[in-house]
């Protein structure tokens, strides 16, 4: 390439620490090579473990909402004068139990959050919150 006189640029530069894969056996490139895949093996790990948990909260929840979500149903069908078929008042309680806003503003809470089951996931869940935090910090 032809450079006008007194010119030295030449272009855009790349700096690596860790230029070849060889290089990487060297001190601080394969801290970093190491750390980097052990930390995604762990976060892997405990996304796992997460769900794992969360799925066995929700499945010991669904014992417990069940026959009571089945019970409002049939309230709801049974009711003197309702024009409800059993299809509509399923469709009204699908998320019986689920927590969420009510029509005044207000908010209500999920039922059977107490479980042993859900308090683990919530314990893992502020544990793993925890440690994401102090590694950004850093």
């Amino acid at each position: 390439m032809d450079r006008p006189m007194g010119s030295s640029y030449d272009g855009p530069q790349t700096v690596s620490t860790c230029p070849s894969v060889t290089d990487m056996k060297k001190g601080p490139c394969l801290a970093i090579a190491v750390s980097t895949l052990l930390l995604g093996g762990m976060s892997h790990a405990q996304d796992a473990r997460l769900e794992a948990l969360r799925q066995r909260c929700e499945a010991a929840r669904e014992a417990m909402i069940a026959p009571l979500r089945e019970q409002a149903i049939r309230d709801c069908v049974s009711r003197p004068r309702s024009t409800q078929t059993r299809a509509q008042c399923e469709a009204f309680y699908r998320d019986f139990g689920q927590g969420g806003g009510t029509v005044g503003g207000g908010f209500r809470a999920p039922m059977f959050i107490d479980l042993p089951e859900c308090q683990e996931y919530f314990a893992e869940q502020d544990w793993q919150n925890q440690q994401n935090n102090r590694r950004s910090r850093r």
